[in-house]
């Protein structure tokens, strides 16, 4: 069972299920629920310091977004996806963040160029310190610092939930060197964002998201062999 203390904050009472919701997002996304874990919505509310009907409305919505299942009774955790379906997701997620991309490279700035510069310092800290739970943070916020430069609300919504449903499995990252792997395709992806070579930087995001997915897809087959 998940401990969620250290990881949630008590909320206010205004539009409580929507900042569980957003909460729960958060949580998901930066690597705060891994496969095998599971939470209850007493567990959140007593976290959140909520009463359990926003909290069953905010985890309703997750899984129907396919991000969140009942594992056991009333515990929710990570659904087990379908090997083919992991793959499609793949393959779409390639398609939509690479137009995210161009709309960002088209918009890009000083700016934004040095936060994914202080970004790619804070990922190779978490490499050297073989901290998984911080490399997938700061991946998370890599990725999205690119999204949002975009300029669109509509396909940042798009993707989050494409990353809802594959951001626990980052947690798989660890085997086979893949955090220094996804550094490299990552400082290849910046230093063609500040280049302004939108073919060079969607190369080097899909070579980022077919490496990550070579050692997730190859997790679940070992996942779904496993005896039990």
């Amino acid at each position: 069972m998940a401990n969620l203390a250290g990881r949630a904050r008590p909320l206010r009472k205004e539009t409580l299920q929507n900042q569980v919701y957003r909460e729960l997002c958060e949580l998901i996304l930066e690597g705060g629920l891994a496969p095998g874990e599971s939470v209850t919505v007493a567990s959140i509310a007593e976290a959140f310091n909520v009463s359990p009907m926003p909290v069953r409305e905010a985890l309703t919505r997750l899984m129907e977004a396919g991000a969140l299942t009942v594992i056991s009774g009333r515990s929710i955790g990570v659904p087990t996806p379908d090997p083919a379906a992991f793959e499609d997701l793949k393959n779409v997620r390639i398609e939509v963040e690479s137009t995210a991309l161009r709309w960002a490279i088209a918009n890009r700035d000083a700016a934004f160029e040095a936060r994914l510069a202080a970004l790619l310092e804070e990922m190779d800290k978490a490499e050297q310190n073989r901290d998984l739970k911080a490399h997938i943070r700061t991946n998370y916020e890599f990725h999205f610092t690119i999204y949002r430069q975009s300029g669109s609300a509509l396909l940042l919504e798009i993707i989050e939930n494409f990353w809802l449903r594959v951001g626990p499995y980052f947690h798989a990252l660890r085997e086979r060197g893949n955090l220094r792997v996804s550094n490299t395709h990552h400082r290849l992806l910046h230093k063609a964002i500040c280049e302004g070579d939108a073919t060079g930087a969607t190369e080097a995001l899909a070579q980022d998201i077919l490496a990550a997915y070579d050692t997730m897809a190859e997790t679940l087959l070992k996942a779904k062999a496993a005896p039990g």
